[in-house]
């Protein structure tokens, strides 16, 4: 996909590869990984031990993480991968470096990001050494990505988002552990992303770590947002919070009106 609208995209792919273990094995040409690679160290793969020994497990996740010195957002595809040369079934994390400029002007969306990974891995799926970047066809002034609102009703409470923002907002070490009880994969990486670019839509908080599902307790905070399907031990800097609240839980914070605002025409 060439032109105008078009948006060329980064990526590196991190697995098992055979006789060396897990490792990057695939990474675009024109990524510098050393610049991106380092805000992942220790958990590309921060899937719990029950899900990666059982090959009939799903696995189906997201991670975001900030790359703040060149205004990027990584997102991070965790899937199954190939299973190893003794048959073992593995765990593959594919991380695309997204703009942020785009993301909060409405012309790529996470969603978008995500299905240009896909499309790769299943066409590639033994994808090693130098590959070519990923390409997504921008939004047009004509047809922007939908409100990142758009949506959030069906996944989580307006209580609950009203809570998690005074939560993100009161200081950048807060983190929360978001309950959305018998949830399956696919909404949570849903709501993950609706979270994100609703946040990431205005200047008052900018793009935060995040995981769709429950990671290792040696992950947890390395993240500011875990999304989870059941309760996960973690210390008490951790802040629970319930998809299905019914009133916040804690009060607006001064100065930030616009926040609340943008939650509030998501359900209006």
């Amino acid at each position: 996909m060439d032109g105008p609208d078009a948006i060329v995209l980064e990526h590196w792919i991190y697995g098992a590869t055979p006789e060396k273990g897990y490792c990057t094995k695939a990474e675009s040409l024109g990524l510098n990984g050393p610049l991106y690679m380092r805000y992942l160290e220790n958990h590309f793969t921060p899937v719990r031990v029950e899900k990666t020994a059982n090959g009939t497990t799903v696995i189906d996740a997201r991670m975001i993480h900030p790359a703040p010195a060149n205004d990027e957002v990584l997102l991070s595809v965790l899937e199954r991968g190939t299973a190893d040369e003794y048959n073992r079934p593995t765990i593959q994390n594919h991380t695309v470096v997204l703009p942020a400029s785009q993301l909060r002007a409405g012309r790529l969306s996470l969603a978008d990001a995500e299905a240009a990974v896909i499309t790769f891995d299943r066409k590639y799926p033994k994808a090693a050494g130098r590959v070519d970047p990923l390409t997504v066809g921008a939004r047009t002034p004509e047809n922007l990505a939908e409100s990142p609102a758009a949506g959030l009703r069906r996944l989580i409470t307006r209580a609950a988002v009203d809570t998690l923002a005074s939560r993100l907002l009161g200081g950048e070490n807060g983190r929360t552990l978001l309950l959305c009880r018998g949830s399956t994969h696919q909404y949570r990486n849903e709501l993950l992303y609706r979270l994100v670019e609703l946040f990431a839509s205005g200047p008052e908080l900018p793009p935060f770590t995040a995981i769709s599902d429950a990671p290792t307790l040696s992950a947890m905070n390395h993240f500011r947002l875990a999304i989870s399907a059941r309760g996960v031990r973690a210390d008490g800097t951790w802040t629970l919070l319930d998809a299905s609240l019914d009133r916040a839980a804690l009060p607006p914070i001064r100065g930030r009106p616009a926040v609340y605002s943008r939650i509030a025409e998501a359900f209006a």
